[in-house]
């Protein structure tokens, strides 16, 4: 087994705890009742019903429920190991640096992609059947899922309190600054997969002005950037 299996798998049993997994359960029926009771209610014009789904994948899930599920799993990877103090046996094994991120970072994903794609996936079914909007709401969650997961475990990785600073930047930031100015919405990661979704599902009233080859590319980079970064950080960590 490689390095980078090994640390996932030490990262995956430290993030799967009854309580997160009762946190993904629950929002996982919360988002899926609603896009059934959405669908129940919203009328049969197709146009109305790509609206209504992107609708609820853009605020609710990209806005919020994404983000905070994964800073959650996120700033949980490698906090956790510095807060039980066992990421001096990880630091010290003979590996490259990168391999400890690379492996914390897959974990992450592992969880919180599935756990964005599907209840939302599932949602927008419940409202409409238009291919583009579905591929618009798996695209542009999976993206997000990954860009913040990736972003969020070299946070926890470095900043104490991880998961309250983390609100406050989707809160304040993300949901608000990002989605009133246009300039900011360029250095907020919100913005792209939400491009994603604006271009696929046709909807032209979600704020998001990337283009689609950017909302592709960017959270890719973005999480690329995470791991070499977070590597740079874990060669220079003192954590004897």
């Amino acid at each position: 087994m490689t390095p980078t299996l090994r640390i996932a798998q030490l990262v995956l049993r430290h993030q799967l705890t009854r309580a997160r997994l009762g946190l993904w359960v629950a929002v996982t029926a919360v988002v899926v009742l609603l896009g059934i009771v959405i669908g129940r209610e919203i009328g049969v014009d197709a146009r109305e019903q790509q609206d209504a789904a992107a609708g609820l994948t853009f605020l609710l899930g990209l806005g919020l429920v994404v983000p905070v599920i994964a800073l959650v799993f996120g700033s949980s990877s490698l906090g956790d190991l510095q807060d039980d103090e066992t990421m001096v046996y990880v630091w010290l094994r003979p590996v490259p640096r990168w391999t400890v991120v690379l492996g914390a970072v897959a974990a992450v994903l592992v969880v919180v992609v599935p756990a964005a794609v599907v209840p939302f996936t599932i949602a927008a079914l419940a409202i409409t059947r238009d291919s583009g909007t579905i591929t618009g709401v798996v695209l542009s969650t999976a993206l997000a899922a990954a860009a913040y997961g990736a972003v969020f475990t070299v946070v926890g990785l470095r900043v104490r309190r991880s998961l309250i600073w983390g609100l406050v930047y989707v809160f304040i930031w993300e949901f608000f600054v990002a989605t009133a100015a246009s300039g900011a919405a360029r250095i907020s990661i919100n913005a792209y997969p939400a491009s994603v979704l604006t271009e696929l599902a046709e909807v032209p009233d979600t704020g998001a002005v990337q283009g689609l080859t950017s909302g592709l590319i960017v959270p890719v980079v973005v999480v690329a950037a995470a791991i070499a970064i977070g590597s740079w950080m874990l060669d220079r960590l003192d954590v004897a």
